[in-house]
């Protein structure tokens, strides 16, 4: 029977708490606001941050973790002056035939040779990046077409004329016709267009792959640039762990090759992306630590604001709190009363929070051209501090409330 009489109790505590929510209206808004903005903002910020580190993975996935790149380097000085701009050119077919040859742990590779060229399409022309490539570079980039098809091993040893086209040089050139089996002219050598690669913006590595075109290395070295050297080499390999090892067996074998003295600077540069990978997951996870303060800040603040609302709301009722517990109230009625409006309040608001904080990350997504990232989990991590939070700092002005003596809350004016 006590039970039963306690539930009527608490049901009937409840209902006049929702007729108060009512009642004021305009408070009520408030409280919801402060509770939304609190979690919209927590997980926007999170998904920010997932979406950036999602976007230097894809990138570094891009780049290659187990890549090493030889770049021909630039000259240094000769008979003692100083000669800067001048591309050294002794990174030799003899080279990339000893590499593939003698460094056990090379999975795949590719010469490259690059140059600014001018192309031209129909009524558009621009100058853009033209790089030379093997078939196995596109393996090695992780670099998927959009459409059309790419070169091969034939391709190569006919030196053919056929090019691919990096998203934004095919938008520029073809605008929304799609370029497959058109053709373009590079320094006035006519290339039919193979196929387009999908879009990648600019890698981590600060090269907008974008605007690049490739063509066969073969074709590129015999018809557009008559050269017979490399300006790099592409080496993907098996192991990561023994990147150090491997750079610095392929550095040696190099300088041996090229007879060059312990005293005197190498000729070419050899690296690997480790470096930068680790710099840039590095920044991203310092990100990822940052957003997540400054999320758990938000919701903190919008709980002080829960509480400056719910505060002034009991000096506001002092009143009706003397009156109520004149009438035989008790204070475990009085601080279940006002405990309950703040937390139906600001449920409400976290889970209008929630559809906001969807709604703000996709935004903020497309804004930063970042992909669209929502992490239910820390969503639903987010919603549970809110209400932790707001149970903590609406528990304050419910206690004083229910702590109020009956007859000075009567006397309150």
């Amino acid at each position: 029977m006590a039970v039963e009489v306690s539930w009527v109790t608490w049901r009937h505590l409840a209902a006049g708490g929702l007729r108060q929510i009512w009642r004021f209206r305009l408070r009520s808004t408030l409280v919801i606001l402060c509770a939304a903005l609190g979690v919209a903002g927590a997980v926007t910020s999170v998904n920010y941050a997932s979406g950036g580190r999602a976007q230097v993975l894809e990138k570094i996935r891009r780049l290659g973790t187990n890549v090493i790149v030889i770049n021909a380097e630039q000259s240094r000085a000769v008979a003692g002056r100083a000669r800067t701009g001048r591309i050294v050119t002794t990174l030799q077919e003899g080279d990339y035939q000893a590499l593939r040859r003698e460094v056990a742990a090379v999975l795949r590779s590719s010469a490259v040779i690059a140059a600014s060229l001018r192309l031209k399409a129909g009524f558009s022309s621009k100058v853009s990046p033209v790089l030379g490539v093997e078939p196995d570079f596109f393996r090695i980039k992780s670099w998927p077409l959009e459409a059309g098809g790419y070169f091969h091993d034939e391709d190569l040893k006919r030196s053919a004329r056929v090019a691919l086209l990096g998203h934004g040089v095919a938008r520029d050139l073809y605008g929304g016709e799609s370029p497959v089996g058109q053709r373009l002219f590079i320094n006035r050598v006519p290339f039919e267009v193979a196929g387009v690669l999908a879009e990648r913006g600019q890698g981590i590595d600060a090269t907008n792959e974008d605007q690049q075109v490739l063509v066969p290395l073969t074709t590129a070295m015999r018809r557009l640039l008559n050269v017979d050297h490399y300006s790099s080499i592409l080496l993907e390999l098996g192991e990561v762990g023994d990147m150090a090892r491997d750079s610095a067996e392929i550095a040696e074998l190099l300088r041996v090759r090229h007879r060059i003295p312990e005293f005197r600077p190498d000729d070419f540069k050899v690296g690997n992306q480790a470096e930068l990978i680790r710099t840039q997951l590095a920044a991203a996870n310092r990100l990822g630590f940052l957003v997540r303060w400054i999320g758990l800040s938000g919701l903190v603040v919008a709980g002080l604001g829960v509480l400056a609302i719910a505060w002034i709301a009991v000096r506001d009722r002092t009143t009706e709190i003397g009156t109520r517990r004149a009438l035989g109230a008790t204070a475990p009625d009085v601080f279940f009363q006002f405990a309950f409006e703040a937390m139906v309040l600001a449920t409400i608001g976290a889970g209008l929070g929630l559809g906001l904080g969807w709604i703000a990350s996709r935004i903020t997504a497309h804004q930063a051209a970042l992909p669209f990232i929502f992490e239910t989990g820390n969503a639903v991590l987010a919603l549970g501090m809110a209400l932790v939070l707001n149970l903590v700092f609406a528990s304050w002005p419910a206690l004083r409330a229910a702590r109020l003596d009956p007859i000075h809350a009567l006397k309150h004016e």
